[in-house]
């Protein structure tokens, strides 16, 4: 997704169509070398790792010049830990591969953390759970005595483990209870004596995890005398029972899931100090109505303060407190409101010394805003027709802000920095394309990624100015074996729904595409709520997708009305009623293919998964029941296919609840249209999905077979709601063949 489409071109393809002109701008790679380059397989894609990127393994800013990374051994080949100093490039070895065995044998760890002191790392594994999250066997290594010590010796599951800022000490979860292990006395500390099964510590129930993005469920005081945690009570949260197929009599799976309208886990954040031998958790006073959530909360820098955010059961207010842990007092600082939803954010605020910066589409685009403490607005530092996107860094002293934003384009992420005035506004990177950046603590220096449609992820350091230290990782070695095949040309373009609204898209061409030629069409969906699949990154179009080309496939995209980074109005629009302006633009969209020379209007087919399949399956009923057919083939995977099956907290933040907008979720269903299907259609699904239940394609696949509808399925037994493994081979191996006869 590299390169932008001229205003010509955009004149080119919605008015003028010239067969002539198009031949001239997609005939991009002759014949000649054409026949020299290579077909990508489903076996090399699906089965090889030899076109991953490469990444900078572990990489983690320790101070002000100096980072965390993992590399292999030079004489071992296992993997030690070094600490670099990112200007001279200079190593120190903390911990060889060698030395970091307990009882001889290696210790098999996914995360690391160094003590500020460079005394100890704590080593941990990755849960095989449904989320990563650390735990599993957690190790203390001593990097003066080269001794490890194993944590987590007491039977149990251990998760959310982390050092505390001064090192001195190792707070967890274990059984769903907070603990603190003393590092000097080896003393054990336990924070938290009610959890069980339904009384969740310090962890959160699967749809806070899910929909907020949290796992993290406690932190450290930054002073490390205090920590702030959630409790969670699902024990009046439905249970929900998937069945496994794994033994003779069958076992299930069964944890707790709200689906909408039903009732949440009640949530309650506790702090608990060191100062007494049996510490006791103190509740804050959260209010009158339990029926709220707590998506975030933070310690401000004096350690004095806690922040919690509280957000109402229907998601249209937000109010933000600082709770005074001397006084043991709440106070409510600001109040976000909306006609339609709040969306809660990690990357959008941050607290500072005297005041902090918060972010809101209060405008109608999501800009940033700096505060005092008490509550008092002092400036909007971004204004403008653009929506910004990820909180960077904040340098205190010389008053800047450092940030992501689509002010660019929709499709790109750029950085900036502005002045806490709002003024000096400077835009840092300058690469078409997708740019991220983490900054050393002391903000002298940052990490920058950079990715493009036609470039994979490179890797920089750089000085705050911008200015190159080094390349990390530039995948050179990919980019060289990909030029040995035959990938085809993506192009950004747009076009106008009916409305006359203005859609982005993106076209893949092949890459002996010949403009007198009728091409079919694969469109690739999305579609939910503040998403991209319009995005000019690497993967964004993926080798699947130039698999197909090769074949003589054209694939297209569509950012349909309801997606992100167009402002709040172009977002909030399919509020209370998803799905329905969302399939009209699915459907305008393959009009437009339908109207290019070189497309073979009566071959178009759509395909995604989860919200991609919700609405692969309304393009296949209510989109193709709107006038003429406009899809011969449809392929769902793991589709919700009524809002009454899904999760409280993202259903009803777009739907309301379905007591209050019955009407909404019926128009919204794919199941209220299994009358209507038409085309060729394929249902896929994991049985053990406890994200988009299996029990959403059954019930579709029941509803279509009462309608006396013909179509094709295909289920995966043990799989979750991504197919992986084996079983992911499997699964485009029969897309594929799918696609090939039937469209």
């Amino acid at each position: 997704m590299e390169e932008l489409v001229s205003n010509n071109f955009k004149k080119l393809v919605i008015r003028t169509m010239s067969r002539l002109l198009l031949a001239c701008l997609f005939l991009w790679v002759s014949v000649e070398s054409f026949a020299q380059q290579k077909n990508f397989s489903l076996e090399e894609i699906f089965k090889s790792r030899k076109f991953l990127p490469r990444f900078v393994e572990g990489f983690n800013w320790f101070s002000d010049q100096r980072y965390a990374a993992l590399e292999a051994d030079d004489a071992t080949k296992s993997i030690q830990i070094v600490l670099i100093h990112a200007l001279t490039g200079e190593k120190e070895i903390l911990a060889r591969g060698e030395d970091l065995k307990f009882f001889g044998r290696p210790i098999d760890f996914a995360h690391f953390e160094i003590s500020r002191d460079k005394e100890h790392i704590l080593l941990t594994g990755a849960l095989p759970a449904r989320r990563l999250k650390t735990g599993g066997d957690v190790y203390l290594y001593n990097c003066k005595t080269k001794l490890v010590r194993k944590l987590s010796s007491t039977k149990g599951e251990y998760e959310i483990v982390k050092l505390s800022p001064d090192g001195k000490k190792v707070g967890y979860v274990r059984d769903k209870n907070l603990f603190v292990y003393d590092i000097a006395s080896g003393r054990e500390i336990q924070l938290t004596r009610d959890g069980n099964a339904n009384i969740l510590n310090g962890v959160f129930d699967w749809v806070y995890e899910e929909e907020f993005s949290i796992i993290d469920g406690w932190q450290w005081s930054p002073d490390s005398k205090h920590i702030a945690f959630w409790q969670l009570d699902q024990s009046q949260v439905p249970a929900f029972k998937i069945a496994k197929y794994d033994s003779l009599y069958l076992s299930f799976l069964e944890y707790r899931y709200p689906k909408a309208g039903d009732k949440n886990s009640r949530v309650k954040i506790g702090v608990v100090s060191f100062d007494t031998r049996r510490p006791q958790p103190i509740f804050i006073d959260l209010g009158d109505n339990p029926d709220i959530y707590i998506p975030r909360i933070d310690w401000l820098p004096d350690a004095k303060r806690l922040a919690y955010q509280r957000l109402n059961r229907q998601q249209n207010q937000l109010e933000l407190f600082f709770y005074d842990l001397e006084q043991k007092q709440s106070r409510l600082i600001l109040t976000e409101r909306s006609d339609a939803w709040i969306e809660v954010e990690n990357d959008a605020y941050r607290f500072l010394s005297d005041g902090f910066i918060w972010s809101s589409d209060r405008d109608g685009y999501q800009h940033f805003y700096l505060y005092g403490y008490d509550g008092s607005l002092k400036a909007q530092l971004t204004k403008g027709e653009f929506d910004d996107d990820a909180l960077v860094y904040v340098d205190e002293p010389q008053q800047t802000l450092y940030f992501t934003s689509a002010k660019e384009s929709p499709l790109e992420r750029h950085l900036y920095s502005v002045k806490f005035d709002g003024s000096d506004l400077k835009k840092l990177t300058s690469e078409p394309g997708t740019h991220s950046a983490t900054f050393s603590p002391d903000g002298s220096l940052y990490s920058h990624t950079y990715s493009s449609v036609s470039a994979p992820p490179k890797f920089y350091l750089r000085k705050k100015d911008g200015s190159l230290v080094r390349e990390l990782e530039n995948n050179a070695a990919l980019e060289k074996t990909l030029s040995d095949y035959a990938m085809g040309k993506v192009q950004f373009l747009t076009f106008q729904n009916p409305s006359g609204i203005s859609l982005n898209a993106w076209l893949l061409l092949p890459a002996n595409f010949d403009s007198t030629k009728k091409y079919p069409v694969l469109m690739h969906v999305y579609g939910g709520p503040g998403s991209q699949t319009v995005r000019n990154l690497w993967g964004g179009v993926n080798l699947w997708y130039h698999y197909l080309s090769q074949q003589g496939y054209l694939v297209f995209s569509v950012d349909n009305r309801g997606t992100g980074f167009r402002g709040a109005a172009f977002k909030k629009q399919t509020y209370k009623q998803l799905g329905i302006l969302e399939t009209e633009d699915q459907v305008a969209g393959a009009k437009f293919l339908a109207s290019l020379p070189f497309v073979d209007r009566s071959r178009i087919g759509i395909y995604g998964w989860s919200y991609g399949g919700y609405m692969a399956s309304m393009c296949m009923t209510y989109g193709n029941a709107q006038g003429e057919q406009v899809f011969k083939l449809g392929i769902a995977g793991a589709p919700v296919t009524h809002w009454k099956f899904y999760d409280t907290i993202y259903t009803e933040r777009y739907m309301d609840t379905p007591q209050r907008n019955s009407k909404g979720y019926e128009i919204s269903a794919p199941l209220t249209y299994a009358d209507k299907l038409k085309g060729h259609f394929l249902l896929i699904h994991g049985t053990l999905d406890d994200n988009v239940h299996f029990q959403n394609s059954a019930t579709f696949a029941k509803k279509l077979q009462e309608s006396g509808k013909l179509f094709y399925t295909m289920f995966y037994p043990e799989q979750y709601h991504g197919i992986r493994g084996s079983a992911r081979f499997h699964l485009h191996q029969l897309m594929t063949q799918f696609i090939l006869e039937k469209l």
